[in-house]
Formats: structure tokens, C-alpha cells, sequence
């Protein structure tokens, strides 16, 4: 088994990282917006209508996707309810999978990819799919001397120039995952050019990935990638190792994308 190695490149977590006081405003301006609608909410149980009127924040877009809501103690204080309140909306809140609650961290705004591992289109075309907007963070585009184990899952010979590829993939300008893809020269003369989606590039000229191979594995996220991820260092990742070849059989790329196991939900059709 190959491994694709890590760089040490120092970059922010989002596209656009937002400062402490950023942060702050928003979780003022929604605290503003939460004490009004509650007090419109019908007729139901407290913590009910408290986690309605938290969905219905999130659906209207009050409250963005990875956006961190106020501590429960301070909800609980600005509504006049009770704590135990306040903890249960937001248990239903993470049962609908709006929500994700993080013991140190906090409650924010669920991800959700629902990717499929079958069709041709890629991260970015299932990403819209979905409604979502999808961004890059480049750390690398480049030509190298492939190393032994790459040139050979590459089916090249040793020494052959390769293009390697490292960039984040951002949804709603949140990091949802890390791929590294090393590719054949002759398919990828001009990474620099390579802006957005791989596959819409190839399609432009007449490349088509014809079949893929992937290979499964749950692990732990390291310290360097947990800070590209925004996630805690031994957070659960999945990883995926794809080899993709054209109708001639000729390997296209090899790549490895760690996906964060708390965005993706995967689907494989038989």
C-alpha cells in the first residue's frame, strides 16, 4: 500500500476565517432574532418550540452552515427558560441531524454531503447538486519525479515526471476534506490552470474517467491535517484511495481524499 505524504503548509481553516469579533456579532444579532420569533412560537412544549424556532433559523439561512450557536446557559438566560429546556431542543435538534454538539467546543450548524461514490461527476457537480456553493484552498499544484510506489500505481515508469495535486475542499466555505491526487503528465500538462472541478476540465478535453477502484479506510486525523480540517486531532476521517483509468485502461490519477466523517454520508449502488 502506498502512502500519500502529508505538507506543512501554514493555511487558514476556511477561505474566509472569521475573527472572534465576527463571531460575536453573529451570535448577537441571532440571540436578537431567536428572543423575538420565540415569543411568536405556538402553542407546544418549551423545549419544542425552541428547537422549531432554532430549525426554522437554519433554514431561513439566519444561521449559516458550521455557524456555532450561543452557549445553552445563554439562551437559557435571554429566553427565561430553564437549562434542562434549552438541552433538550437541542438534543432534537442533533436527532434531526441539524445540529452537531461537541463536548469543549459547543453546538454549531450541521454539514451534510450526500455523496455518491458511483456516478462520473465529481465533488464539485454532486456539491451543487445539493444546493451548496463549493470552493478551493489550494496548498499545492505542481510537477514532481514520482517516487517509486506512485509511478507504479501510476503504471509509469520509475522517475516519470507527474503532476501532484493537494487542495481542501471547502462547502459553504467550510473545509470538508483534504485531497491529495497525483496524475499522469501527459493528462494534466498545466495544473496552474486547474481552477475548480477536475472532471469539468477533462470533459472540455475529451478525457473520460471509464471506471474506478476505490479503497475504504476509517482512521484518526492527525495534528497537522486537523488544523486544515477544523476539526479535533484524532477526530475520525474516512479515507478514500481512487484509482481512476480511461476506456483504454490507462490510469488517469491516483488520489486520496480524507473526508470528515461528521459531513459525509455515502451512498453505493450495486
Amino acid at each position: 500500500m502506498f502512502l500519500i505524504s502529508g505538507v506543512t503548509n501554514m493555511v487558514e481553516t476556511t477561505s474566509d476565517r472569521r475573527s472572534a469579533n465576527q463571531q460575536a456579532g453573529t451570535m448577537s444579532d441571532f440571540t436578537v432574532w431567536l428572543q423575538q420569533q420565540f415569543l411568536l412560537a405556538t402553542a407546544a412544549p418549551r423545549y419544542i418550540q425552541l428547537a422549531t424556532t432554532i430549525e426554522a433559523a437554519i433554514k431561513q439561512h439566519v444561521l449559516a452552515v458550521g455557524d456555532f450557536l450561543p452557549p445553552e446557559r445563554a439562551i437559557a438566560e435571554v429566553l427565561d427558560v430553564s437549562r434542562v429546556t434549552v438541552s433538550k431542543a437541542m438534543k432534537l435538534l442533533e436527532e434531526k441531524d441539524l445540529v452537531i454538539r461537541q463536548q469543549g467546543s459547543g453546538t454549531r450548524v450541521a454539514m451534510h454531503i450526500g455523496y455518491s461514490l458511483n456516478p462520473d461527476q465529481g465533488f464539485t457537480a454532486q456539491v451543487l447538486r445539493s444546493g451548496s456553493s463549493v470552493s478551493n484552498q489550494w496548498l499545492l499544484r505542481t510537477h514532481i519525479t514520482a517516487p517509486a510506489d506512485i509511478a507504479m500505481a501510476l503504471e509509469l515508469e520509475s522517475n516519470s515526471a507527474v503532476v501532484k495535486l493537494r487542495r481542501l475542499r471547502l462547502m459553504d466555505g467550510n473545509p470538508v476534506s483534504l485531497e491529495t491526487t497525483y496524475i499522469p503528465l501527459r493528462f494534466l500538462p498545466d495544473p496552474e490552470h486547474l481552477e475548480h472541478s477536475l472532471y469539468a476540465l477533462w470533459q472540455s478535453r475529451g478525457i473520460v474517467p471509464d471506471g474506478k477502484h476505490f479503497r475504504l479506510k476509517a482512521i484518526t486525523c492527525s495534528e497537522e491535517n486537523a488544523g486544515l480540517l477544523n476539526v479535533h486531532s484524532g477526530a475520525p476521517l474516512l479515507r478514500i484511495v481512487q484509482t481512476s483509468r480511461n476506456a483504454q485502461g490507462e490510469v488517469l490519477e491516483l488520489s486520496e481524499t480524507l473526508c470528515r466523517s461528521d459531513v459525509y454520508e455515502f451512498e453505493v449502488n450495486s
